[in-house]
């Protein structure tokens, strides 16, 4: 500390009495303040959990208000013969029960006549509760009220035992009587009840379930713990040290919260409600992991300790800029111009605010003449560059042919040819030229990549082409420069390409399409096709490869289309391609232009297309239109 500058020590001392001060304060506060957090806590997960119970209650009254209905009317449609659609009706209409079943005496009072009704078929599962005579015998003996149900004890399917149950049992009396004439029981799948009950959302990792009036599990997300565990036994799901006073809570129908480890979560620490349930000797037990139960008194205290942490940055900063200010000037001085930073690795060795000073100034010194050099290098770099590229892009369109019209002395032809290059200069290349005075040569082709590299291959690719051309056979020709390119290719660069050879006199063209756009041909009649044939894959990859051609005869006033993919590939400002489909919609009805105002014209397409968005690949386009032939000197 002692080699420290004044203002800091300064500064330290008192901040740190200020740390001691609100932090006491801080304590304090919350001592006083836990207390009411956790009680609204808790009131919040009680809410939580009551609405929990109101849907569950909506399940057990409404099956005892429909078991009760069903008593009162039941010997009205028996009298009628329309118990069984009676009862049918009852059970589609509510979609809680699972069956309905009633037990009647005959006239005699000796034989028991059975009606029931089921959602399930009987070969899959038929829920049926045995009547409870000694529910019967406590009705007769006024042990329990007339209009009072019962429910019945859990119970399984008869064909699935995987299936629980439990049912509702309410009296039928005669009517204006107090003879007992049959019973009713409406049955509720246990099954669909837990089933809602993991639907119902209880914060984010918060579970239900319910237990009967013994503490044995009826409903749980683990399936297999149902009427295995017992809340108030070694079994319970629920480690807690009040599960005694708990279990004797619950069992006099009394609500109440408490703490625990959940077996369910790997005994997480949670918070649990219990409540009972409306009309039944059942229980609803919520679980919610303390976490996250605590979660907004935790959010609190971090709050809490976020604005302490910062209020304590926020006065040492202000008691730094005042006792910088006030007693240490030169320190400021020195601590901007370090603030620059010295030579790398030389740091300082004291604290003594004018050495500091002195040093800094001889680092600053050294390290702004570094910067000089630098940029002085950087600029005579980037000149050089620039000027590099600029002799490249003079040197590429110096390659391919340029001029309009370009053989004068050969009406028979127009043709027309364009490179936009994405960058400076590009991989794109196209040629045409006659190797002899019958036949013209065209060629197109596209470099993968783009920049200096691929401009570099494509001279080689052109220079190639020019080589071998005096063959007169398109394939050939592609068979040579696809040699010679391998022999010379060690970054595998690839070009696709294709080449014409065009006798001007017959009108017949020998091409070869080394897996290059397919062109269009636009005869004069206005009609459109492509010449669909690929003679190979790209050129450069694999050596002594052979490909074969094609010819076609072009008619009178009939146009030929290349082009490379930048066309297709050209993307409006949504990022969608231009595409094949405006490409061919572009170029019909262009049967009346000229070479050039083809071009042109899709050109102008493009740039309409693409608006405002930068061009991303390479363009060319060739057009040559077959004005007349000569007769053919058969």
């Amino acid at each position: 500390m002692n080699n420290k500058g004044i203002s800091f020590r300064l500064n330290w001392t008192i901040t740190s009495i200020a740390i001691l001060i609100i932090a006491s304060i801080g304590y304090i506060n919350h001592l006083f303040t836990d207390q009411v957090l956790m009680e609204k806590i808790e009131e919040g997960a009680i809410h939580q959990s009551n609405l929990v119970v109101s849907k569950i209650s909506r399940i057990t009254i409404g099956t005892e208000e429909i078991t009760r209905n069903v008593s009162y009317l039941a010997m009205y449609y028996h009298k009628n013969k329309e118990l069984n659609l009676f009862l049918k009706q009852v059970l589609s209409s509510n979609k809680v029960l699972e069956s309905i079943q009633i037990e009647l005496l005959d006239d005699d009072q000796k034989d028991v006549l059975r009606f029931s009704s089921n959602k399930l078929s009987e070969d899959v599962c038929m829920p049926r509760q045995p009547i409870n005579e000694e529910y019967i015998k406590n009705l007769q003996s006024g042990k329990l009220v007339p209009s009072e149900g019962a429910w019945s004890d859990p119970f399984y399917c008869q064909n699935d035992t995987a299936n629980l149950f439990v049912s509702y049992m309410m009296p039928i009396y005669y009517p204006e009587t107090k003879d007992i004439a049959g019973l009713v029981s409406c049955e509720v799948s246990l099954r669909k009840m837990r089933q809602m009950l993991s639907e119902i959302k209880i914060g984010k990792k918060g579970y239900a379930y319910i237990i009967d009036g013994s503490g044995w599990l009826i409903t749980h997300p683990n399936e297999k713990w149902i009427l295995k565990k017992n809340f108030f036994d070694m079994s319970s799901p629920i480690k807690s040290n009040d599960i005694k006073k708990i279990e004797l809570k619950i069992k006099n129908s009394e609500r109440g919260a408490g703490y625990g480890a959940s077996d369910y979560m790997n005994y997480q620490k949670c918070w649990f409600y219990y409540a009972p349930l409306s009309n039944s000797n059942w229980t609803l037990i919520i679980v919610i992991p303390e976490k996250e139960l605590f979660m907004e008194h935790d959010m609190n205290l971090y709050k809490t300790l976020f604005v302490f942490v910062l209020g304590i940055l926020i006065l040492f900063l202000l008691n730094m800029i005042i006792f910088k200010r006030v007693l240490d000037p030169l320190a400021r001085v020195t601590s901007a111009i370090q603030s620059f930073t010295s030579v790398p690795g030389k740091g300082s060795k004291t604290k003594d605010e004018i050495e500091m000073l002195a040093q800094s100034l001889e680092d600053w010194q050294i390290k702004y003449g570094r910067l000089l050099k630098e940029q002085l290098k950087s600029a005579k770099e980037k000149q050089k560059f620039e000027n590099d590229l600029k002799s490249a892009h003079e040197i590429q369109q110096n390659i391919i042919p340029t001029g309009y019209p370009a053989f004068a002395d050969h009406p028979e032809i127009d043709i027309y040819a364009v490179l936009k290059p994405a960058e400076s200069i590009g991989g794109d290349l196209y040629d045409y030229y006659f190797i002899d005075n019958d036949h013209l040569l065209i060629a197109i082709g596209d470099v993968s990549g783009k920049g200096i590299p691929a401009s570099l291959f494509m001279a080689i690719a052109s220079t190639l082409i020019k080589s071998n051309s005096n063959i007169l056979s398109s394939h050939e020709i592609i068979e040579k420069v696809n040699n010679e390119l391998g022999d010379r290719n060690p970054n595998q660069y690839f070009v696709t390409l294709f080449i014409g050879v065009l006798n001007i006199n017959t009108g017949v063209m020998d091409y070869c399409n080394a897996a290059h756009n397919y062109p269009y041909i636009l005869h004069s009649d206005g009609t459109l096709r492509t010449l669909s044939k690929s003679h190979g894959i790209p050129l450069g990859i694999y050596k002594n490869k052979t490909y074969k051609s094609n010819t076609i005869e072009l008619e009178q006033g009939d146009l030929i289309l290349l082009y490379t993919d930048g066309i297709i590939n050209s993307r409006n400002p949504k990022g969608t391609h231009f595409g094949i489909e405006n490409l061919k919609n572009s170029v019909e009805g262009m049967n009346n232009k000229s070479a050039r105002e083809v071009v042109t014209s899709l050109l102008e397409s493009i740039a309409k297309y693409e608006a405002e968005s930068v061009q991303s690949d390479d363009i060319s386009m060739l057009a040559l239109r077959y004005l007349y032939k000569t007769k053919n000197q058969a």
